[in-house]
């Protein structure tokens, strides 16, 4: 086989089979062959690399923009077929619009092919998506970039249950209790920081894995005893979410405070959302 090691050999690395067509990931004393459709996206991307954490976070998000580049295709492609049979129907049976009729006929069932393909190709890097993960989280990594990224991987992104969603800043702060920042942007929640990177896929930036940075802000609103988020993406809605009621500053601090440390890993707002609405609604004989 062909060593692909880093210079520190706690660090995870590649070693290639020997013809060349597999992988191995080692990770401490374990090991475990890389799936074909893995190894093969892997090499297609110019990796394995010495830094094989690196190569997966990179990996990951390249598959991820192509799930997100699919899905919005095929929704613009049913759009499309959607409008292109609705003008059919407007377009009659006249004699005279039977050429068009057959032309607008034709641009439908290319939409239609164009929608099917899209789907295909959503739901090949979904499973490539998932295989990447199930293989790292089944490693079990206990320490580093692999260890964060299965502890993200293995949450959904989904809103918890006991959170509350509010679509715009705009409509959280027509509670009158609540108030917008003096010194800051239009919009702003006047609320103590608790970090402005959490991430939750789907919201997540791409174009730099490594950085390991997300979009959404935690906060504490003292005059509410609110803990909340909000998105920060530029290109999204700046939706807020209500996590928990009910905090003293104090609690806060000490429920928020070292769970910070766990920002960059994947999904981390979903961390700190479920432990807020854990801590706000404690399981009966458990700890108030």
């Amino acid at each position: 086989m062909t060593s692909l090691a880093s210079a520190a050999p706690t660090e995870p690395w590649w070693e290639s089979t020997p013809d060349a067509r597999r992988l191995v990931l080692h990770l401490g004393e374990r090991s475990a062959t890389v799936p074909v459709q893995i190894t093969a996206m892997l090499l297609k991307q110019h990796q394995p690399r010495s830094d094989a954490a690196a190569d997966v976070l990179r990996m990951d998000a390249h598959v991820r923009d192509l799930e997100q580049r699919a899905a919005d295709r095929a929704a613009a492609d049913i759009a499309e077929y959607a409008r292109l049979r609705r003008l059919l129907v407007q377009l009659g049976r006249s004699w005279f619009a039977r050429t068009r009729r057959a032309e607008v006929r034709a641009e439908s069932e290319k939409a239609r092919d164009s929608y099917l393909d899209a789907c295909r190709i959503h739901a090949e890097t979904l499973a490539m998506k998932r295989a990447l993960r199930a293989f790292v989280i089944a490693m079990e990594p206990q320490e580093g970039l692999l260890a964060e990224a299965a502890a993200g991987w293995a949450r959904s992104p989904a809103v918890p249950a006991g959170v509350a969603v509010f679509e715009e800043v705009s409509y959280f702060l027509s509670d009158t209790r609540r108030d917008a920042a003096p010194d800051g942007p239009a919009g702003t929640i006047a609320g103590e920081d608790y970090g402005e990177l959490w991430r939750r896929e789907g919201d997540d930036p791409i174009e730099q894995p490594l950085a390991r940075a997300g979009c959404w802000q935690v906060g504490y609103i003292a005059r509410t005893h609110e803990i909340y988020a909000v998105r920060r993406c530029s290109t999204e809605s700046r939706e807020v979410w209500l996590l928990g009621r009910g905090f003293t500053a104090a609690r806060a601090h000490d429920l928020l405070a070292p769970l910070m440390a766990r920002m960059q890993e994947p999904n981390s707002l979903i961390l700190v959302a479920e432990e807020v609405v854990s801590a706000a609604h404690p399981h009966p004989g458990g700890d108030a």
